[in-house]
């Protein structure tokens, strides 16, 4: 009887061996236990609720199970952020793809991965009492500018574009904070925002809606949101941002679905007085703009649309040169 007992707990005792070494081979396969990549994804401003998509994907482990540790950082400028990009001390730059048109033209080694917004949700405002629906409105009005802001740089080209005399615009330089003040103050007559992120906030604090002027509207049909990572790491971590690319794209797809789940998100991410409300409505009006094309994955780089967004930026000298369209974007990391 000892002896059977015994061969019995010797059986088991493999068994359990077994069991356990099977365990430990599916535990190092998984997700979890693989090293993840880590990768910074610079914005190319502070936080703001058209983030709130990519913050989505992040709480819901998307990025993860593409073993990526993905780590936001906000900036201080688009051409900064590119620049730092350019120099590897960050891997990816979320923002506005016409600055990477910029740069690129300006022989920074970048590239947009993937375009989201294929045109930029931009606009001039103004309080209902000053008058402000044509690009002409803007002569003889006070403007607030700020280093690093989109729009600070379109405005020659907008100009240009509209036949408006730069010389009757009075452009007021001030910090990007400071912005804000002295528009609600009345300081200023027109500010340029995000229509899909300031203004949903500022006719909320205002009670007002605003005049609008969607700069889109107006010939500027320059392309918007996007990825965009230096020409070495692209070369370099493929896979990698093959898998950023497909996690993202699960947040916008879930964010469409419900916009408050985004925005409870990034809230969880994000310290901000800002109300869940406008940032719901932020998230709104961000996947409201998102570029959809017939077979293509979320974040396709149209031809058509980047060949006549350089055109009109060499015709209104918003860059100096147009070099070959593969040297801007790529849709190669795309996966659907």
């Amino acid at each position: 009887m000892t002896h059977r007992w015994k061969r019995t707990a010797s059986v088991v005792g493999v068994l359990l061996v077994l069991v356990l070494a099977v365990s430990g081979l599916a535990g190092c396969n998984s997700p979890k236990a693989s090293k993840l990549t880590k990768v910074t994804v610079r914005f190319t401003w502070k936080n703001k609720g058209e983030y709130a998509p990519l913050y989505l994907a992040l709480d819901k482990g998307y990025y993860k199970a593409e073993g990526l540790d993905v780590t936001f950082a906000e900036g201080s400028g688009a051409q900064t952020a590119l620049k730092t990009l350019a120099s590897g001390q960050d891997q990816v730059v979320y923002g506005p793809a016409v600055a990477a048109a910029q740069a690129v033209s300006s022989d920074i080694p970048v590239k947009v991965i993937a375009l989201y917004t294929p045109k930029v949700p931009m606009g001039v405002i103004s309080f209902p009492d000053v008058k402000l629906s044509t690009p002409k409105d803007l002569e003889g009005k006070k403007i607030a500018t700020s280093v690093g802001e989109t729009f600070t740089d379109l405005l020659p080209s907008f100009a240009q574009l509209n036949n408006v005399d730069l010389n009757k615009i009075t452009r007021v330089q001030m910090d990007n904070s400071a912005r804000t003040a002295q528009f609600l103050n009345h300081k200023v007559d027109v500010m340029s925002v995000y229509l899909n992120n300031e203004l949903p906030e500022l006719e909320k604090t205002a009670g007002v809606k605003f005049n609008v002027l969607n700069i889109a509207d107006f010939g500027m049909n320059l392309p918007g949101a996007a990825f965009i990572s230096s020409n070495d790491y692209i070369k370099n971590n493929p896979k990698v941002l093959q898998g950023l690319l497909r996690a993202t794209a699960k947040g916008f797809a879930d964010a469409q679905k419900n916009p408050e789940d985004a925005a409870t998100a990034m809230l969880k991410y994000w310290q901000t007085s800002v109300s869940k409300d406008i940032i719901t409505a932020q998230v709104k009006a961000t996947v409201g703009a998102l570029g959809s094309y017939s077979g293509q994955p979320l974040g396709y780089n149209d031809q058509d649309l980047w060949t006549k967004a350089l055109d009109l930026m060499m015709n209104t000298k918003a860059i100096k040169v147009k070099k070959d369209l593969s040297a801007y974007y790529t849709n190669d990391l795309l996966t659907k």
